[in-house]
């Protein structure tokens, strides 16, 4: 497994552990990130966000409201997360997994504002599902997980 470049191009501190089903679906989440910001901002390649950021800030007719979140709300709070205490339970892997799930059935681009939509949800929602499950193990919460498609 390729654990580390999703998360590095993100510039977040994250090394996955082998064989962590949780740690391999935030790599597959980053990954699929990755590739539907390219995709969106029609960018071949970068070496890490900034400069795709620089990239598709140079281009005309782009999304500069999403580039600004992304700058200023969406990677500071990705590198907010402690990646290195993630809970560990069935709860926060189906979070995980039902936000891949909803922004792979995105990737067709039929609606890039869906995709992008997906992408903020995505971020702003990570410390969220920590927060819950973290409540859930120490059984203090009574709610209802939110996550749905």
């Amino acid at each position: 497994m390729n654990n580390e470049n999703s998360a590095k191009w993100f510039d977040i501190d994250f090394k996955a552990k082998l064989d962590n089903n949780i740690d391999e679906a935030l790599v597959r989440l980053f990954d699929l990130m990755k590739k539907s910001l390219h995709i969106y901002f029609n960018i071949k390649n970068s070496s890490d966000i900034h400069e795709f950021l620089a990239i598709a800030a140079a281009k005309n007719y782009v999304d500069y409201s999403f580039i600004e979140w992304i700058r200023g709300k969406g990677i500071p709070r990705l590198k907010s997360i402690d990646f290195e205490n993630l809970p560990s339970n069935d709860q926060f892997l189906a979070m995980i997994e039902i936000d891949e799930y909803c922004l792979k059935s995105e990737m067709d681009f039929k609606e890039p504002e869906e995709v992008r939509g997906w992408i903020i949800t995505i971020i702003n929602s990570i410390q969220e599902y920590i927060n819950i499950c973290n409540q859930l193990i120490k059984g203090e919460f009574n709610g209802e997980n939110r996550t749905q498609c």
